[in-house]
């Protein structure tokens, strides 16, 4: 009878435990998801951005606000400037960064501070959702009869330009599809410590550089920082075992993107994931 109640006790435990796991790894999935999506950059939206007093009354603020750079004036130097932004979801702006520029001239930077003063922005609609919405602003600077003076125009950015080229993404990056946590699971998983390294107590850490293809799949894995005493191969067999990724994208079309990772091997025998770096 006591042999019964134990495993009865035991039974009742292991499903406990079991359906508490489970239920971890579903809110994780769902957090990681949410996550992903609060994160995550549009072009294609239902309402898009715009300023508040519209292109007309933005177009004024940059007028009256031009500080025509010095340089620029004392040499005859007009050009178009190029300025790729986000709007956030609370209509304030963040990433601007000048894609095109006429080299010397201070006309980028002077675009720059200009659109930074646009404070006033309604936010981009998706699916009845506020998102965050990527914008590009074309500024063209003149000077008729040495007066300084500019237009603008208002675009969503283009498509890229090269499928087949390997991106450096700032956002919408490639990731893992259940997270690094789940990654760094399957990578322990499977490990294979090299031999060589068993019975020495070490702690390594091994820098690896590879490329998220459009379909997920990792490839052209590199060691860029190796750790020796085998961990080098082992890392790099494991990543070309990775199940697919979340690839990267780049105005909602997927794209190559490449990604540098540190892996730590312990002196436990296991593998964690430092934080991703940019390269």
């Amino acid at each position: 009878m006591k042999n019964l109640i134990k495993a009865i006790a035991c039974t009742t435990c292991f499903m406990l435990s079991t359906f508490s796991y489970s239920n971890a790894n579903d809110f994780y999935a769902q957090q990681k998801e949410a996550n992903h999506k609060a994160d995550y950059v549009y072009v294609q939206v239902d309402e898009s951005p715009v300023y508040l007093d519209g292109l007309e009354g933005l177009e004024k603020l940059m007028k009256e606000n031009l500080k025509y750079p010095k340089n620029a004036l004392e040499n005859n130097i007009v050009g178009l400037i190029h300025l790729d932004f986000i709007v956030e979801k609370d209509g304030s702006l963040s990433n601007i960064s000048i894609t095109r520029n006429v080299k010397g001239s201070g006309l980028g930077e002077e675009a720059k501070r200009l659109l930074s003063l646009a404070k006033k922005w309604k936010s981009g609609v998706r699916n009845g959702e506020k998102v965050r919405v990527n914008r590009r602003l074309n500024i063209t600077f003149s000077l008729e009869n040495n007066n300084p003076d500019l237009k603008i125009k208002l675009f969503s950015p283009p498509l890229p330009e090269n499928l087949d080229a390997v991106y450096t993404l700032n956002h919408n990056q490639a990731e893992p599809a259940k997270g690094l946590k789940e990654f760094e699971a399957f990578l322990n998983k499977n490990l294979q410590y090299p031999a060589g390294a068993l019975n020495k107590n070490l702690e390594k850490m091994v820098l690896v550089s590879f490329v998220v293809d459009k379909e997920g799949s990792l490839t052209d894995i590199k060691v860029l920082r190796p750790g020796g005493f085998g961990f080098d191969e082992e890392i790099t067999r494991l990543l070309a075992l990775s199940p697919k990724w979340v690839s990267g994208s780049i105005n909602e079309i997927p794209v190559k993107s490449s990604k540098t990772m540190a892996f730590k091997f312990t002196s436990f025998k296991t593998i964690e994931i430092s934080e991703p770096l940019k390269r």
